[in-house]
């Protein structure tokens, strides 16, 4: 049973209140047929979590991959030398084989799905490495993505994830991948020139003008195209909204700026277009899973 080997794999036993006991914050696992895990993706085990303010899960190596989801409040996934702040709506895939540990100061709510099969190693090699950082894959928000239909019948919240026999699960996690990989993937070489002439000028402007407040209703006065459409179009031909874009060039100036600068990281961050050294701090974090000083070294 691979609640079991959960149980086994915490490093350290949390202070647990009024009775509780450590099985109440661990997913319940799957029985397995057997013929789907020679050939199918299949869940080990998933749950809805409710952790308490405070706690802290830490583990140790596990022989699977996982699926996170936070669908209430806030917390923080720490996997090998990574960290992720992990807002609601947002989703982490990451490899268990590297110790990881679930925390939250004010507590949160969670989806989490540990799963395996023949094809897990292909697939999460394929989106970490489009991710930029070859160790998982993060999304601060699902909401903007398109991602929610394919997540949203494997969320254990949801209900019917309990339900779903050894075919579905494959169906729904194959389909899922498949979408991540063509989300997270590089634009291709000819996008740019695919793009409409509107939409080039739209990402060229906000190429130049990343240090100031651009927002969608600034891109529809500027260039007479409702925002909504700017929004499809845009991402639709470079694979990223516009938003996620800007952020995207913030931070990639950022990172010349702290390797090739002495500034301080508030006047870097003053300076790429955020108006708070916390903002800067997070939106970097975001996109990296490290701070702007632990990037610096």
């Amino acid at each position: 049973m691979f609640s079991r080997s959960l149980l086994h794999a915490i490093t350290e036993m949390p202070k647990l209140q009024g009775g509780a006991t450590i099985t109440q914050f661990l997913p319940k696992s799957k029985d397995q047929d057997l013929s789907a895990v020679t050939a199918l993706f299949y869940p080990l085990a998933l749950g809805h979590i409710s952790q308490p303010a405070g706690m802290k899960l830490s583990f140790g190596s596990l022989p699977a991959y996982c699926i996170f989801y936070v669908t209430k409040s806030f917390g923080r996934i720490t996997t090998g030398e990574q960290s992720y702040d992990m807002p609601q709506s947002s989703l982490l895939i990451f490899d268990c084989s590297l110790p990881f540990s679930i925390a939250s100061d004010k507590g949160f709510e969670y989806d989490i799905i540990y799963y395996s099969g023949p094809q897990s190693t292909w697939f999460f090699d394929l989106i970490s490495k489009n991710s930029g950082n070859g160790e998982s894959f993060h999304l601060p928000s699902v909401a903007s993505t398109g991602l929610s239909s394919f997540l949203r019948p494997l969320l254990p919240s949801g209900g019917q994830s309990h339900e779903l026999n050894s075919l579905a699960f494959h169906r729904y996690m194959t389909d899922l991948f498949t979408e991540i990989a063509d989300y997270s993937s590089p634009a291709p070489e000819d996008s740019e020139e695919a793009a409409p002439d509107y939409l080039r000028v739209v990402k060229e402007y906000i190429d130049n003008n990343f240090y100031k407040n651009i927002t969608l209703d600034e891109l529809e006065n500027l260039f007479f195209v409702n925002r909504f459409k700017i929004c499809k179009d845009f991402t639709a031909f470079y694979f990223i909204s516009p938003i996620q874009y800007l952020h995207r060039t913030r931070i990639k100036k950022a990172q010349l700026l702290l390797k090739e600068t002495t500034l301080k990281i508030h006047e870097i961050g003053y300076q790429v277009g955020y108006e708070s050294a916390t903002q800067f701090i997070n939106h970097f974090k975001k996109h990296t899973g490290k701070t702007p000083a632990a990037y610096r070294g």
